[in-house]
C-alpha cells in the first residue's frame, strides 16, 4: 500500500521560498518542484486559515460551510459567534476516506476542535484548542504526551519580533513534534491517508517575513521532507494562503467611524488601552515571572479579552463599544464589513456607498488600501451566504487590515507585525503518477477533489473543486482513467455545546491572525 501524505504548510508561498531554494538553502522543496507538479494554490477571501483550511478539507467554499473567519457579527442581535468545529457540517476529505473502508489521520488541522472521531485518528490543532481533549480517541492524547512531549501550543506564545529567542525555539521544537508524530503514526499504524498542517510556520512569518528565524524554520521542514521524497509515498504540500511584507496598517473601524459609519462610546476596555494595560504587556509580565505555561490553560478567555490587545480592542469587547443606533457598519479584521441595517433598501443603499468610499481608500503613501471592493454574492455561493459579511475587502498586498478598535488614526505603519496574508498559495505534487509540469493556477478547493481521484475514489458532485487531471502522468492509472461523480455525505449537525470548552482558555494573547 502507498501511503498519501499532505503536509499543509501556512502561509507558505513561492514568492517567500524562491530565494532559499536558488540559494541551496531548500534542497528537497528544490527536488519536489523538478520532479513534481506544482503551482499556485488561490484561497477564498479573505486569504485566512479559517475558514480555508476547511475549503481544503471539504473542496467548498465558504458559502458552502458558513464561516468566513476567526469571528461573525450577528448586526440583528448585537452579538459575536467564534467559530470551532462543531460549527463546520460538511463532510470532509478523510469522510469519504472512511466510506471507502480506508484509514486516515489528521494532525494539527486548524479549526478540528474539539475533534471527532475518524477511522483512524484526529489530534485537533490550533488556535482554537486546548491543550487537554483534543484526541479522537481521548487515549490518544497521553501517548502523545508520554512518547513525544506533544503539545497543541507553545509554552510561551510569540508576540514580538524583539528578543524572542526563547519562543523562536519553541516554535522549532512545536514543528519537530509534529513532524516526528507524523513520521511515527504512518509507520506504525495501518492508515493510507495523513495530513499533517504545520500552523506555526506563518506565526514566524507575520513576525519575521523573510528573517533568519523563518527560513531556518523552512530549513527544518524541508530536512523532514526528506523521508517522504526517498520513500514509497505519495506526497501533497499544500498552503491556506500566501504570505507578503506589509507597508500599510489600515485600522478599519477607525475609517469607519472617520467617514461617519461607525460611533463608538467609552468602554473598560477602551479606557485600558487608554492607559496602555494591554495583553501584550500582560504576557510579558506572566512570562518574566515564569508562570505563562500554568496559567494559560486555567484563566478564561473572557477576562483576558477584557483587556485590549497593542492594537486596540477585538473580538466581543468592541461590540460593547459601538453605539448601535448610530452606527451603520461595523467591521472585522481582513477585511469583512457587516451593514447594520433592518431595512433592505437602507442595507442597499450603505453597501452600495461603502463600497465607494472603500474603493477610494488609500493608506499614507497614496496607495489604494484594497484591491477590489466584493459584494458577499460576488465571491461565495451556497446556502450559508446569507451569514457572510456584507462586504469583502480584498487588501491590497502589502496592508493590514486590522480589526481594532480605539486608534486615533486610521493608518499607520507596521510594527512587529511584519507580514500578512494574502490570496496566492502553493500546491506540490509528488509521486509515481504524477508528471513533472508547472500546473499554473489553482484553487484550494481543487485539492481535495484531485486527492480522491488520485486513490481511485469518486469525487463528491457538491464540491466546488475540481480534479486538477494535468498533474497526472497520462500513462498512469489515474491519468488515464475518467473522473467518477457521487452522491455526498450527510452532513453533520451542529452542536455548539462544548462552545465554552473552547472558549475557556488563554488564547490569541498576542498572535491574532
Amino acid at each position: 500500500m502507498t501511503q498519501t501524505v499532505v503536509i499543509g504548510l501556512d502561509g507558505g508561498c513561492w514568492p517567500l521560498v524562491e530565494q532559499w531554494i536558488d540559494d541551496g538553502h531548500l534542497p528537497t522543496l528544490k527536488q519536489l518542484r523538478e520532479e513534481g507538479a506544482w503551482g499556485i494554490s488561490e484561497s477564498y477571501r479573505p486569504p485566512v486559515t479559517c475558514p480555508n483550511w476547511k475549503c481544503y478539507a471539504t473542496g467548498k467554499n465558504p458559502g458552502k460551510l458558513g464561516v468566513y473567519w476567526w469571528e461573525r457579527i450577528d448586526t440583528e442581535t448585537r452579538s459575536m459567534t467564534l467559530p470551532d468545529a462543531t460549527d463546520f457540517k460538511s463532510p470532509e476529505l478523510w469522510d469519504y476516506l472512511n466510506d471507502a473502508d480506508r484509514g486516515a489521520g489528521v494532525i494539527n488541522l486548524p479549526m478540528s476542535y474539539p475533534p471527532r472521531a475518524i477511522d483512524d485518528f484526529v489530534i485537533a490543532g490550533g488556535p482554537r484548542s486546548r491543550e487537554t481533549g483534543y484526541t479522537a480517541p481521548e487515549e490518544l492524547e497521553s501517548e502523545l504526551q508520554d512518547r513525544f512531549g506533544y503539545r497543541v501550543h507553545p509554552e510561551n506564545v510569540l508576540t514580538t519580533n524583539e528578543d524572542a529567542e526563547a519562543e523562536v525555539e519553541m516554535v522549532y521544537d512545536l514543528l519537530r513534534t509534529r513532524l516526528r508524530t507524523a513520521k511515527t503514526m504512518l509507520a506504525e499504524r495501518d492508515i493510507e491517508f495523513l495530513h499533517l498542517t504545520l500552523f506555526h510556520l506563518n506565526v514566524l512569518q507575520h513576525y519575521f517575513w523573510d528573517g533568519i528565524e523563518t527560513r531556518r524554520a523552512w530549513e527544518l521542514i524541508d530536512d523532514a521532507l526528506r523521508e517522504f521524497v526517498d520513500g514509497d509515498f505519495n506526497l501533497v504540500l499544500v498552503s491556506d494562503h500566501g504570505c507578503t511584507e506589509i507597508d500599510t496598517v489600515f485600522y478599519i473601524n477607525s475609517w469607519l467611524e472617520s467617514q461617519g459609519y461607525l460611533t463608538t462610546t467609552s468602554s473598560l476596555s477602551g479606557r485600558l488601552y487608554d492607559i496602555g494595560l494591554t495583553q501584550e504587556r500582560v504576557a510579558a509580565l506572566v512570562r518574566r515571572i515564569g508562570l505563562e505555561r500554568y496559567l494559560r490553560p486555567l484563566i478564561p478567555r473572557q477576562v483576558i479579552e477584557r483587556f485590549p490587545t497593542s492594537d486596540g480592542v477585538v473580538r466581543e469587547e468592541k461590540l460593547s463599544m459601538i453605539d448601535w443606533e448610530n452606527t451603520s457598519a461595523i467591521a472585522s479584521g481582513q477585511g469583512l464589513v457587516y451593514v447594520v441595517a433592518d431595512d433592505p433598501s437602507e442595507r442597499a443603499t450603505v453597501r452600495s456607498a461603502l463600497i465607494d468610499d472603500l474603493e477610494a481608500a488609500t493608506g499614507a503613501n497614496g496607495s489604494p488600501i484594497a484591491d477590489a471592493v466584493y459584494r458577499r454574492e460576488e465571491l461565495y455561493d451556497g446556502p450559508y451566504v446569507d451569514q457572510a459579511p456584507d462586504i469583502v475587502v480584498d487588501q491590497r498586498p502589502g496592508v493590514h487590515i486590522s480589526e481594532a478598535m480605539g486608534q486615533d488614526e486610521a493608518v499607520t505603519s507596521p510594527s512587529d507585525w511584519r507580514a500578512e496574508n494574502v490570496p496566492d498559495g502553493m500546491v506540490v505534487c509528488h509521486g509515481d503518477d504524477i508528471r513533472p509540469q508547472s500546473l499554473g493556477r489553482c484553487r484550494i478547493s481543487d485539492v481535495a477533489p484531485t486527492l480522491l481521484h488520485w486513490l481511485g475514489l469518486a469525487v463528491p458532485n457538491d464540491m466546488d473543486g475540481t480534479v486538477l487531471s494535468e498533474a497526472f502522468d497520462p500513462e498512469s492509472e489515474p491519468g488515464q482513467r475518467a473522473v467518477e461523480y457521487r452522491e455526498p455525505l450527510p452532513e453533520r449537525g451542529n452542536d455548539r455545546g462544548l462552545t465554552q470548552t473552547v472558549e475557556n482558555r488563554l488564547e490569541q494573547i498576542g498572535y491574532l491572525e
